[in-house]
C-alpha cells in the first residue's frame, strides 16, 4: 500500500476525483486485455473494448461485473449502464473528452447558467442559484426569483419547462423577483466560466463576527476560495457556516484544500481520508491515507457549521466526514446525498472521451465511511429558495445563527415549508455544475 506522507505538496498528490470524476490517466495506464467479440478472431479496438478493459481493472465492484461483449451496444453510455452495479452505483459515466477538459482546466461549460428547483406539489419553479458570468448571472437573475413565463408561455403550463433551456436560440424569460417585481430577460445559452464560490459575507450575532461561505463546486482552481479565507482572517471570524448545499463534488485535490482551510492545524499534517480500492488495484498499491500540509489563511474554531441537503455529495461529504475526529460538526439542513466514493477518470483521446468508473471509497481518520444513506443533519430545515445569499431570514442560515447567539427556536417562516425539489440533472458534468 502506497502511504501518501503528510509533507506531500498539493501538486504531487494525485488529484483524484470525488462525487463524479477524479485522477486523469493515459490510455496506456493499467493491463489492458484484449476481449475479442463473438464471430471473430481479432479485438476490435474501439471506445467501446476500452471502456470494458478499464472497468475490468479498476471497478470497485469487481465481482459484479457482467461477462458480455462490449461491441454488442451501440452506445458507450448503454455500455456503462450495461456494467455499471445498480444495487449501489449511481454514477459511474462516460463524457465528452472536451467538455470535461473546459470544466476542470478552465472550470468552463455551456448553458445558462443557473440552477433550478420546483415547488413540491406546485407548478412553480424557482431560482436556486446563477453563475456570475453564465447568460442568467450577467441579466442579473438571482437565488430567489421564480420563473413565470418561457417564451412567454406560463411555466405553471408547461410540463417540464426547464426542457425548454436545451437550444441554441434565444429564449424569453419572465421573472418574478424578491421583491415582488415582473422582470423580463432575454437570452441565448453560450460557454461561460464557473465561480464555485457563490457568496461570502460576515455577520455580527451576539458580539460574534460570523463568516459565511456558499461553495458550489470542487474544481481545480483555489483562486476564491484563497480570496474568502484571506476575507475571513481580515475580519477575524469567530464563527463560520459552509453552505455546501448544492455542491455535487468534484477534485479531492480541491476538497482536501478546503478541509485544511477549515480544519487549522488540527487537521493540517494529520489524516483527513483513506483510500480502498478493489483487490487488483490494492496489490498494485493503489490505496493510502492523506493529510493534507498548511495553507493560508485557514481558521482554527473548535466548531463548524455546515448546512447541506440532498445535493451535497462526495466531495462535500468527504470533507464534512473528515472533520469528525477533530471538530465539533453541526449540520443544517437535509441529509446528504450518501455518495462515500470516488472515481478514477481515463481519458482516450483518439476516442474523444472521458470514463468515470466509481474506484475507490473513502474514509476518515478514525476509519469511517459508510454513508451509504447520507450524513444525517442535528437540525432539519427546509432549503429556503424564496431568500437570497446571506439574507439572515433564509431558514437554513437563520437556524446557524440562532445556534451561534443562543436563541430560542422561532416559528419557521412559511416560506421554509414549501419543500423545494431539485430538476433533473444528468448524470457526469452537469450533476457537477448542478446548473442548466
Amino acid at each position: 500500500m502506497i502511504r501518501l506522507e503528510i509533507n506531500s505538496c498539493w501538486k504531487v498528490f494525485r488529484l483524484t476525483l470525488l462525487m463524479l470524476l477524479a485522477f486523469s490517466c493515459s490510455k496506456d495506464d493499467g493491463i489492458i486485455d484484449e476481449i475479442p467479440p463473438e464471430g471473430t478472431g481479432e479485438p476490435i479496438e474501439n471506445s467501446k473494448t476500452f471502456i470494458y478493459e478499464k472497468f475490468q481493472e479498476n471497478y470497485l465492484w469487481l465481482d459484479e461485473l457482467p461477462e458480455i461483449d462490449p461491441n454488442s451496444y451501440n452506445s458507450d453510455s448503454g455500455l456503462v449502464e450495461a456494467l455499471r452495479y445498480k444495487e449501489v452505483d449511481r454514477w459511474s459515466f462516460v463524457t465528452d473528452l472536451a467538455a470535461y477538459k473546459a470544466l476542470f482546466e478552465n472550470a468552463q461549460t455551456k448553458g445558462f447558467g443557473v440552477g433550478m428547483s420546483y415547488i413540491e406539489g406546485e407548478k412553480r419553479l424557482m431560482v436556486r442559484f446563477t453563475y456570475a458570468k453564465a447568460p442568467m448571472g450577467l441579466a442579473g437573475v438571482d437565488r430567489g426569483w421564480e420563473f413565470y413565463k418561457i417564451n412567454d408561455v406560463l411555466v405553471s403550463s408547461i410540463e417540464n419547462p426547464w426542457e425548454a433551456l436545451d437550444t441554441d436560440s434565444e429564449v424569453k424569460f419572465t421573472f418574478i423577483t424578491t421583491s415582488n417585481d415582473t422582470v423580463t430577460r432575454s437570452m441565448t445559452r453560450t460557454d461561460y466560466e464557473i465561480n464555485t464560490v457563490l457568496h461570502k459575507s460576515i455577520h455580527e450575532v451576539a458580539n460574534r463576527k460570523v463568516g459565511y461561505l456558499v461553495y458550489e463546486s470542487f474544481l481545480n482552481d483555489t483562486t476564491e476560495l484563497d480570496d474568502a479565507f484571506a476575507f475571513f482572517a481580515d475580519e477575524n471570524i469567530e464563527d463560520l457556516v459552509i453552505d455546501l448545499r448544492y455542491n455535487g463534488g468534484g477534485r479531492d485535490y480541491t476538497a482536501f484544500y478546503l478541509a485544511a482551510q477549515i480544519g487549522g492545524h488540527e487537521v493540517q499534517r494529520n489524516v483527513v481520508a483513506e483510500y480502498v480500492y478493489n483487490a487488483k488495484r490494492a496489490a498494485k498499491g493503489d490505496g493510502g491515507r492523506y493529510a493534507p500540509p498548511p495553507v493560508k489563511n485557514a481558521v482554527n474554531l473548535d466548531r463548524l457549521f455546515f448546512i447541506t441537503t440532498k445535493s451535497s455529495a462526495s466531495a462535500s461529504e468527504m470533507v464534512i466526514n473528515s472533520m469528525f475526529p477533530y471538530k465539533e460538526v453541526i449540520l443544517i439542513g437535509e441529509r446528504t446525498h450518501g455518495k462515500p466514493f470516488g472515481m478514477r477518470v481515463f481519458e482516450e483521446e483518439d476516442y474523444g472521451i472521458v470514463l468515470a468508473p466509481i474506484t475507490f471509497q473513502l474514509l476518515n481518520a478514525h476509519g469511517n465511511g459508510h454513508y451509504f444513506d447520507g450524513i444525517p443533519v442535528d437540525h432539519e430545515v427546509i432549503d429556503d429558495i424564496f431568500h437570497a445569499w446571506g439574507d439572515p431570514e433564509e431558514a437554513c442560515f437563520k437556524k446557524a445563527l440562532q445556534l451561534i447567539s443562543g436563541e430560542e427556536d422561532q416559528v419557521a417562516l412559511k416560506s421554509a415549508r414549501l419543500r423545494p425539489i431539485p430538476v433533473p440533472l444528468e448524470r457526469g458534468l452537469q450533476e457537477i455544475t448542478g446548473a442548466y
